[in-house]
């Protein structure tokens, strides 16, 4: 008689198989590109952040209609020439040159590339070192996407509610020129704490808007020490508060704040260049288009503009896309209101950088990106606006893969965003091409400065 095979131990075979798969997996995990696994995020207020809508509905629309409503070709008859749209800007630049007084001011608005002030920290460090200046600009007093810059560091308290285009929660309010606003909660104290990074915390404002909330108390702590608090006046559309002069941290507390409009800390000097960082994750640049006219009026009047910088169009790339004249032509209306919004300032659209997408094995620039930067050429010459191509800037095509693969890298594994050194370079050639802009317009103009006395 045969004696029966032992039984297997199908247990123990499965218990290996799983963990022999799982060992495999993170071998894997670590060789393998991070944009195919979920990043964790800083803030658990990342997660509010929402699609444009805006985008989406005029992605939605049909076609013909989208074509139909694009006037802005038969109205483009003569040579585009893409810096003359700087001339008053260039103007502020050499007077603020020439005389050594007074200031221009540069709103920045972008997505998330400029983000933690990445890009625009460079910018505004080339314009400072030529032409003076000093401070980070304008920071809200909360956010939805998280600041990691070193320019600033800035902490507040979960207590505030903070509402943008972008946020699953909307407001009745106005937002800000940020693209944010911030309300106190009910019944409870408010913070914002403000530390300097690269940059000091020069003469910070504080603006607010109108509420019917005349019992609202603001304690101010600037370097340890602690102010007596103040009534806040909110009974106008835009309302300011000097805070301190030069503190190295300043902590802002808020009680019986309710329902007045928080729109942020202005950190600037009185004298030469100031930027401010506008970033706008997950935004088209569609909904600037939506920001309250008066409300801007009032922060122009007290900020005073010069320039506003248009960088945008990450979001807006899709590789399947058949073409963007929606987006040119959406745009146009945008750019017509930022006139009215900031009366006297120049617009500059600065276009999408290279990007790369994957078709099959091969890594390449996005074959729709070109067209997307037609269409935003497009919609500043329809509306006489500067533009300057930043996909040509740094080096075309092909060029995001490029620096994505130099050592020290230069890009971010998703091929979109740059890194800190790419941010850095990025900024570099942003302003040396403006400046470069600038030295011929003092040349076309026959203008000069004065330098140790002498012309030059």
């Amino acid at each position: 008689m045969e004696r029966p095979e032992p039984k297997q131990n199908y247990f123990s075979t499965a218990l290996f198989t799983i963990l022999f798969s799982i060992g495999t997996f993170y071998i894997f995990k670590a060789l393998l590109p991070e944009t195919l696994f979920a990043k964790p995020v800083h803030s658990d207020k990342v997660n509010n952040i929402v699609v444009d809508s805006l985008m989406l509905l005029a992605m939605s629309e049909p076609a013909a209609d989208i074509d139909s409503t694009d006037t802005a070709d038969t109205t483009a008859t003569t040579e585009y020439a893409p810096f003359d749209g700087l001339v008053n800007f260039f103007q502020k630049l050499f007077t603020l040159e020439k005389t050594k007084k007074g200031s221009v001011r540069i709103a920045y608005f972008g997505d998330s590339m400029i983000e933690s002030d990445l890009i625009v920290q460079d910018v505004r460090r080339d314009y400072q070192k030529k032409f003076g200046g000093q401070g980070i600009g304008f920071i809200p007093l909360s956010s939805l996407s998280p600041f990691f810059g070193g320019s600033i560091r800035y902490e507040y308290s979960p207590e505030w509610s903070t509402y943008s285009e972008f946020g699953l929660k909307k407001s009745s309010a106005s937002l800000g020129i940020s693209g944010y606003v911030s309300f106190a909660d009910t019944g409870v104290s408010v913070w914002t704490h403000y530390e300097n990074g690269h940059l000091p915390l020069a003469h910070p404002t504080l603006f607010y808007g109108w509420s019917n909330n005349n019992s609202a108390k603001m304690t101010i702590t600037a370097d340890n020490g602690t102010l007596d608090p103040v009534l806040l006046k909110p009974s106008g559309i835009l309302n300011k508060h000097s805070l301190a002069s030069w503190p190295r941290e300043l902590k802002i507390q808020f009680d019986n704040a309710e329902s007045i409009p928080f729109y942020g800390v202005s950190f600037s000097g009185t004298s030469g260049v100031n930027i401010d960082d506008f970033a706008l994750r997950s935004s088209s640049g569609l909904p600037l288009g939506k920001l309250n006219s008066a409300l801007m009026n009032a922060f122009q009047r007290e900020l005073n503009y010069d320039l506003i910088i248009l960088q945008f169009g990450a979001n807006v790339l899709n590789p399947e896309a058949k073409g963007y004249n929606w987006f040119a032509v959406r745009m146009v209306n945008v750019v017509n209101h930022l006139k009215k919004c900031f009366p006297g300032a120049d617009i500059l659209v600065i276009s999408q950088a290279d990007k790369a997408t994957k078709y099959g094995t091969e890594i390449k620039t996005d074959t729709t990106l070109a067209a997307l930067i037609s269409a935003q050429e497009k919609y500043a010459r329809n509306t006489g606006i500067a533009f300057l191509n930043l996909f040509q800037l740094m080096g075309g095509e092909g060029s995001m893969v490029r620096w994505a693969s130099e050592n020290p890298t230069l890009a971010r594994s998703d091929f979109t965003h740059f890194n800190e050194k790419g941010a850095k370079k990025i900024g570099h050639l942003i302003f040396e091409k403006l400046n470069q802009e600038y030295e011929n317009f003092k040349i076309k103009n026959n203008l000069y400065a004065e330098k140790d006395g002498e012309e030059k």
